[in-house]
């Protein structure tokens, strides 16, 4: 395999901002050859420059998914950060009533912009079928860029660690055991829809959405990215919605119309 010097690694975050937003610094060029050298062993290429021509060609769109999976970030578990989540349980009376969009069509919707294996919209499904008045119908987006992880969040089969993030009422109620592992129930999965999505795209939703999750995504991006990402956020969120952020994000310094409730929760 040839150097990974300089100027390759400025073509390859420049093409990978360009794709994602995700802005690589100088002292991740070390990570960024791992995950190159990885994905060009497995497909018996020696040449950085030549990967490089045939992710920008787009000539082989299999590696090109690989090469995205590999460069996004996928992790994620069951009531991560969970004072959202308390949140949504202790104020449904202030969601409710800032948002007449939800009783009035009796229902709400949901986007978990970077859903990755599920585990984020699968929460959110199980803490709003506990805490909504009866009658208003769950809808759940789950987006992601990567496939294979969503693959596995349609699944909605995991390891028996969760027992450590999933608390005994819900595990017990919302789960089903299969062998050493656990499958999310029916009535949970009935909520959700997954898609693969790059949120560098443009929003092609037609309605809007009565509750966004974007947790820790934005700090992979750069503050112009960031700024676009928000504008788009907040048209398509209903009049009244939710925007929720990640702990080690901010909307400080942002030029933005959000109004703040609470650390790392915005309404609209």
């Amino acid at each position: 395999m040839d150097s990974f010097g300089d100027r390759q690694f400025q073509r390859y975050a420049k093409l990978i901002y360009d794709v994602f937003g995700i802005y690589l610094k100088e002292e991740k060029k070390q990570v960024l050859q791992n995950k190159l050298s990885k994905l060009m062993g497995r497909n018996n290429i020696s040449s950085y420059d030549d990967f490089y021509d045939i992710l920008v060609r787009g000539k082989n769109k299999q590696i090109f998914i690989e090469f995205a999976q590999e460069i996004t970030i996928n992790k994620t578990e069951f009531f991560r950060e969970i004072n959202h989540f308390d949140f949504i349980k202790d104020k449904v009376a202030f969601i409710l009533k800032n948002n007449e969009r939800i009783i009035k069509t009796g229902e709400i919707r949901v986007w978990s912009s970077a859903s990755s294996t599920g585990e984020e919209p699968y929460t959110i499904a199980m803490v709003l079928k506990e805490c909504l008045p009866q009658g208003v119908k769950i809808k759940i987006l789950g987006t992601d860029i990567s496939n294979r992880v969503l693959q596995a969040a349609q699944q909605g089969i995991y390891s028996a660690n969760i027992r450590n993030d999933v608390p005994p009422y819900y595990l017990q109620k919302y789960f089903q055991k299969v062998g050493e592992k656990f499958r999310v129930g029916d009535t949970i999965k009935e909520l959700l829809t997954f898609r693969v999505f790059n949120l560098m795209s443009t929003f092609p939703f037609k309605n809007t959405f009565d509750i966004i999750f974007c947790r820790n995504v934005m700090i992979y991006f750069d503050l112009q990215v960031q700024q676009r990402l928000l504008d788009k956020f907040y048209q398509v969120l209903t009049t009244g919605g939710l925007l929720f952020i990640g702990h080690s994000e901010s909307l400080t310094g942002k030029s933005h119309k959000f109004e703040y409730v609470q650390p790392t929760i915005y309404i609209k």
